[in-house]
């Protein structure tokens, strides 16, 4: 259904328990049966992508994840944008959210693209500190060149290492937002798996990013949390200073409202009652550094994968 066709498609199946490979086989695409992952130093994603890119035929690899869903010119758009800035090409997919659960994943998403300097005033002038997972572009050569996914073998956030590799070496890193060209839908499954899902890496990527953008991002939380503190306990006590702490807490809901309708299909109510995916965020940030930096591992559909907190 692309206006352009590729020249080929390559399923890596990362030890798949449903019929993914299967169907994919049966469809007429490449499925490749990835190699026992080694017992030291990888990760499943980062050894299923390596193994893709040493079967890839192509000279430009574009890496997506499974749940990746792309508009009929998102092929062209992606090729053309390589062909454009060159380096590493980063995309972000439109969130779709459909229950009412998903909702909390508002203030993730937020935090994704400020931290990594996606929609900044400082786009240009400060270096991204890593890159978008979901879709990744990028030439075989520089991918080789740079170390590819080998670079960050035993990381969970197989992106952070490889922007920073394609930076380090002097290539480029682009960040994109996917609305229009490509959407997903993330942790369909209930809540149990949304919590899973944020928990096993935020922790350890809050930590890889630039640390002025990650300053920036605490303050912006904190000056969330502190209005819609604010605007409670006037609510309770009945204090003169109630339009006062309203219209500032409006203010912050405009634009978290603002900022997720660019990123993903959240309710409008989500952005008005933002304390609550703010509380959730601030819980499961917590749980993902002990995760991370107490217990040295996460959970991911029923696999405990161990992690050495940074590297």
């Amino acid at each position: 259904m692309q206006t352009i066709r590729p020249d080929e498609v390559l399923i890596i199946d990362d030890d798949s328990e449903d019929k993914t490979a299967e169907l994919a086989f049966q469809a007429g695409f490449s499925v490749i049966r990835n190699a026992p992952l080694p017992k030291e130093g990888w990760t499943g994603k980062n050894w299923a992508c390596w193994q893709g890119a040493l079967h890839a035929s192509g000279k430009i690899l574009i890496f997506l994840d499974a749940d990746v869903r792309l508009e009929k010119d998102a092929l062209e758009k992606l090729v053309l944008v390589h062909q454009k800035k060159g380096g590493l090409i980063s995309v972000q997919p439109y969130h779709e959210v459909h229950k009412v659960y998903e909702q909390l994943s508002a203030f993730f998403n937020i935090i994704l693209m400020a931290a990594l300097n996606a929609f900044t005033p400082f786009k240009e002038k400060i270096k991204p500190s890593g890159a978008f997972g979901p879709c990744l572009v990028c030439s075989k050569k520089d991918y080789f060149s740079v170390g590819g996914h080998k670079s960050g073998s035993g990381v969970v956030l197989d992106s952070m290492p490889l922007g920073r590799a394609f930076g380090q070496n002097g290539l480029g890193v682009h960040l994109f937002g996917g609305k229009g060209a490509l959407n997903f839908r993330m942790y369909p499954n209930g809540i149990g798996e949304l919590v899973e899902g944020w928990s096993k890496g935020f922790g350890s990527g809050a930590f890889s990013v630039n640390p002025l953008f990650m300053l920036l991002c605490v303050a912006w939380v904190w000056g969330c949390f502190s209005v819609s503190s604010d605007l409670i306990s006037s609510l309770i006590t009945q204090q003169q200073g109630l339009t006062l702490s309203t219209i500032f807490y409006l203010l912050y809901a405009a634009q978290v409202y603002w900022m997720i309708r660019r990123i993903g299909s959240f309710h409008w109510l989500t952005s008005l009652f933002f304390i609550i995916p703010l509380i959730f965020f601030g819980l499961i940030m917590v749980r993902s550094v002990i995760l991370t930096f107490v217990l040295h591992r996460v959970k991911w559909h029923g696999r405990e994968i161990p992690i050495d907190g940074l590297r």
